[in-house]
């Protein structure tokens, strides 16, 4: 009887859905292991922050490090340096880590207005294609911007641990110097890497204010700029820098509460102004389904065209008025 069961197509099918089973468990489970394994995020930290200091020779001095990083850039990065919109960019892409050059940036931009241009003019005209070709053009750059600020929002989360781990080095006996090292070493990236270039030009002959101002410059945010002023400050003056350290970490962990507590508190505000903005063009999207001759006298009249803009600046401007009042800056 067991050979029967055995060679029938029921115990077939189930020895075929159980190998099944088993082999879609152990592939979930090793896709699983490869993407939690600990050892491949530091193996993968480890190659960025390799990357980062490619080229450096610990011979050679700070000057020459200049001289050869002058001599990197062409022509037209330094004449794109004399406008004051191109310097922003320059800023903003040295803020959100890009590699790119800013001529590359700008022909990827050119490209992207360029296919929004095309893309307008076959199917609205030109003047559409005027519309799609400024609309795209803001893309890269939104992009670049979006970046930046979550870059900056993790670097300022790492901050108050960072200063935590250099007031524990300093009060273990470290030199300043020392501990800017061990957070180069512990902290992950952005802050990691931004405190590794900050000591990897210490090491190469700049000051250490000049390699602080530095940092301040590349990542622009107020409690940077508190920690910058207090070392600056105790190098001058002198005094005890580590309960200045654990100070600034708790003031900048307070400011995080409120400003998690206002978020709380200005929720439903935005999700008021979020409705409110929506609103209107989804009703204006539904009934052009529904009934689209109802709706063709907002494009079709004269007077509905001036209607329509006229709603439209309307609704910009509640937008405007809604994000100034829950937008509330601490």
């Amino acid at each position: 009887m067991l050979q029967e069961l055995i060679q029938s197509k029921d115990f077939s099918v189930l020895i075929l859905a159980c190998l099944f089973f088993l082999s879609f468990f152990f592939l979930i489970r090793a896709i699983l292991l490869y993407l939690v394994n600990p050892e491949r995020r530091h193996q993968r930290r480890l190659k960025e922050r390799l990357r980062g200091l490619e080229g450096l020779d610990p011979a050679i001095s700070a000057s020459t490090l200049l001289k050869k990083a002058s001599l990197k850039r062409s022509i037209m990065d330094e004449s794109l340096d004399k406008f004051r919109f191109i310097n922003h960019l320059q800023s903003l892409m040295i803020q959100a880590d890009l590699s790119w050059k800013m001529s590359t940036f700008l022909v990827v931009t050119a490209v992207v207005g360029l296919a929004g241009f095309v893309g307008g003019i076959v199917k609205f005209g030109f003047l559409g294609g005027v519309i799609g070709g400024a609309l795209s053009i803001l893309i890269p750059y939104r992009i670049l911007v979006r970046k930046c600020k979550k870059r900056l929002q993790k670097f300022e989360q790492q901050l108050p641990g960072a200063l935590e781990l250099l007031a524990r080095s300093l009060r273990a006996g470290h030199a300043f110097p020392s501990g800017l090292q061990q957070i180069a070493k512990e902290m992950p990236d952005p802050l990691g890497k931004e405190f590794s270039v900050v000591y990897s030009e210490f090491s190469h002959g700049m000051e250490l204010n000049s390699a602080l101002l530095s940092l301040c410059k590349r990542m622009d945010l107020r409690d940077l700029t508190f920690f910058t002023t207090a070392v600056l400050i105790q190098r001058e003056t002198g005094g005890n820098l580590t309960d200045i350290l654990e100070k600034i970490a708790v003031l900048i962990r307070e400011r995080f509460q409120l400003r998690n507590q206002i978020k709380a508190l200005t929720a439903e505000g935005r999700m008021s102004g979020i409705i409110l903005v929506l609103l209107p063009p989804v009703l204006l999207i539904v009934m052009m389904f529904l009934n689209p001759t109802y709706q063709s006298t907002l494009i079709t009249d004269p007077m509905g065209r001036i209607m329509g803009g006229v709603a439209l600046m309307m609704q910009l401007l509640g937008m405007l008025m809604i994000r100034k009042i829950v937008n509330i800056k601490v």
